[in-house]
């Protein structure tokens, strides 16, 4: 496969920034030196909650969009649209890729075709021979739609 042909690739990320956690340590660490040890304890334990639901968030994030993607490619792509025949290989090949820290997933699709060029870019933004069928763009906005009322949550749970 060629390099380039995977970074043209349609792809949905989503990940947490955890930097203020640092700064909140940081608070705690100033508290302490001024007589509220108790600080330090409260920063750490608030600390191991927000990573552990951050996690979480972003394993469910990465499976919701999986589902939706696949959902809007067997559904509403193909099917004598733009000449594009759904096999189901492009469906299946729609996948998450975590990070090593856990807190970002990308999701995108990986099916090839006999000559083993990734094909998904194809369908999503179409070429000079066949009109574009986005699946992965409107998956990604419907999911971050819905995850933004769920983050929320999330957050204040770690604060609680």
């Amino acid at each position: 496969m060629a390099e380039d042909d995977e970074s043209v690739l349609p792809v949905v990320s989503f990940s947490v920034d955890t930097n203020s956690l640092e700064q909140m340590k940081q608070v705690a660490q100033s508290m302490a030196s001024s007589g509220f040890d108790e600080a330090v304890g409260i920063a750490n334990a608030t600390e191991q909650k927000a990573q552990a639901l951050s996690k979480a968030f972003i394993k469910n994030a990465g499976a919701k969009e999986v589902n939706q993607a696949q959902a809007i490619e067997s559904q509403l792509v193909g099917h004598g649209k733009s000449g594009y025949v759904p096999t189901g290989n492009l469906q299946g090949s729609i996948k998450p890729e975590f990070s090593q820290d856990g807190m970002s997933v990308s999701i995108k699709p990986e099916a090839t075709n006999k000559a083993n060029d990734y094909y998904g870019q194809y369908v999503e933004f179409g070429t000079y021979k066949m009109a574009p069928e986005p699946y992965m763009k409107p998956s990604g906005e419907k999911v971050s739609a819905d995850l933004d009322d769920e983050f929320e949550t999330i957050v204040r749970k770690a604060v609680d």
